[in-house]
């Protein structure tokens, strides 16, 4: 109420988590986007109205960044979901480069599967790209956490892309070198920020 966040990004929320009750696969990508909507793009949109936006593009390129943090994550969580049973790589997608979820079973690296996710992989940057505008529209207090998170999470992809797309033997994680220089990096910007405010 007091930052007038629309109750359908709640709902869209809680649709999405009870996707996975039920749901353990999708199709296409505009199949698993209905789930990443509400698991990750509303986040973002329920966000931007506390970090004090200063356009209304915004709130579109805080989907974006709440959608390449979601896919990061399924990206470098394979061998996990499917220990749940789920698989949040489309199929279509997986198919181009002769993977299904038999394949990903496997649990190995292949050709086939480094490719399928390198392709994954493509999408999350060109999302984190197309995200760094937002940050630029948001209140100058506000931008040196966003980007921070920015970088960290998406950062996941490059570890992924490092450790040669083995994403079933251990799980891929942004070095502490590189958190901690982030981190400076945001908190010196920020201590500034609320100093000349």
């Amino acid at each position: 109420q007091r930052w007038d966040i629309p109750v359908e990004h709640f709902e869209a929320f809680l649709h999405s988590m009870t996707m996975d009750l039920t749901v353990t696969e999708y199709a296409t990508y505009d199949d698993l986007y209905e789930y990443v909507y509400g698991s990750a793009a509303v986040i973002g949109l329920q966000m931007v109205p506390i970090l004090e936006p200063t356009a209304p593009e915004a709130y579109e390129r805080a989907k974006d960044l709440g959608v390449a943090f979601q896919l990061a994550n399924f990206v470098r969580d394979v061998g996990e979901d499917l220990d749940r049973g789920r698989v949040y790589l489309p199929a279509d997608e997986l198919a181009r480069f002769d993977v299904d979820r038999s394949v990903l079973e496997q649990r190995v690296a292949t050709d086939s599967v480094r490719r399928a996710l390198a392709f994954q992989v493509r999408r999350v940057r060109r999302l984190a790209e197309r995200s760094t505008i937002g940050v630029g529209l948001l209140a100058a207090s506000s931008r040196p956490c966003v980007d921070a998170a920015r970088t960290l999470y998406c950062g996941i992809v490059d570890e992924v892309e490092r450790r040669d797309y083995d994403v079933f033997t251990r799980r891929a994680r942004v070095p502490a070198s590189r958190r901690a220089a982030v981190f400076a990096t945001a908190w010196t910007a920020g201590w500034r920020q609320r100093f000349l405010r």
